[in-house]
């Protein structure tokens, strides 16, 4: 006898939290509040939502999903995933990529959680989600799992500051290395230029690439203002052209709310990439300022 499909794996309490938390921690919580903490948070939501959907998808897997998924997420989290990963970019309109963390491998121990709700869900009445067609939920967490997946952008985008800022970006028809030296001119030095190591490719290929680099100015001094462990990130996109990225600083200033974190990213862009552009003269930025 077929076993039968039960919508309640999906159709419960606990999935949908997990969901919306994976959505907004993604879109929201990550670009704003980047730290370990919501860089392992999607991990372990989305490591207890997949064995349900395995299970709802496959009603014959039953608890054997738990198993699968913990492997599945092992190869996704391993150097061997690579390969599927850039045949996928080669199709896709929107890339994705992973960061090779085996600390992230435990969360693993959140699977239990599955594994209970596998087993027990027809008796947990309190959890139930009546009235709704599973298709309602199936859907929408297929795009929220598929855009779980950092775009490349992401892993050069880091910074060590507590205000980051993942889309400030200029185009500059300069060279890296017209544009360092031109700032030394305009006396404006990296005080840190970190080099790129053969473990680093292997992790990020498409670091090499791209001629991705990053550099870190200790203290900026741009009129009255001192910042501090300014981050940025270069990457070459053609002869004598490069995508400049301010990706953060160390700031004292009150950042407690979203609304006071944009603010402040807003500002210090503006005064950052102003500067940049000035100290560039002859060479301008041809897009201007991208902040979002």
């Amino acid at each position: 006898m077929k076993p039968l499909r039960n919508k309640y794996l999906i159709l419960n309490y606990i999935f949908i939290f997990c969901v919306v938390i994976l959505f907004l921690n993604d879109h929201f919580f990550k670009p704003i509040f980047s730290s370990w903490f919501t860089g392992k948070l999607s991990d372990i939501v989305g490591i207890i939502i997949l064995p349900l959907i395995l299970t709802y998808i496959f009603p014959k897997l039953k608890i054997h999903s738990v198993w699968i998924s913990a492997l599945l997420f092992a190869f996704w989290k391993s150097p061997y995933s690579g390969k599927v990963i850039e045949m996928y970019n080669k199709f896709t309109l929107i890339p994705i990529t992973r960061v090779v963390d085996y600390s992230d491998l435990l969360v693993i121990v959140f699977l239990p959680v599955s594994y209970y709700l596998i087993k027990k869900i027809n008796r947990l009445n309190l959890l139930k989600i009546q009235k709704i067609n599973p298709a309602f939920i199936l859907f929408p967490t297929g795009f929220v799992l598929m855009a779980t997946a950092p775009p490349p952008s992401f892993s050069y985008t880091y910074s060590n500051g507590n205000l980051n800022c993942r889309k400030c970006v200029i185009r500059v028809a300069m060279t890296q290395k017209e544009i360092v030296d031109r700032l030394k001119e305009n006396q404006i030095f990296f005080d840190t230029i970190y080099p790129m190591s053969e473990s680093t490719y292997k992790r990020y290929p498409f670091f090499k690439q791209d001629d991705i680099h990053f550099y870190t100015i200790k203290k900026f001094v741009i009129d009255k203002d001192t910042l501090k462990n300014v981050d940025f990130a270069m990457r070459s996109i053609g002869e004598n052209q490069t995508m400049l990225h301010f990706n953060g600083l160390q700031t004292s200033d009150d950042i407690s709310t979203i609304r006071l974190f944009v603010k402040a990213r807003k500002h210090y862009s503006k005064i950052i990439f102003k500067e940049l552009s000035d100290a560039l003269e002859d060479k301008q930025p041809e897009n201007g300022l991208k902040e979002h």
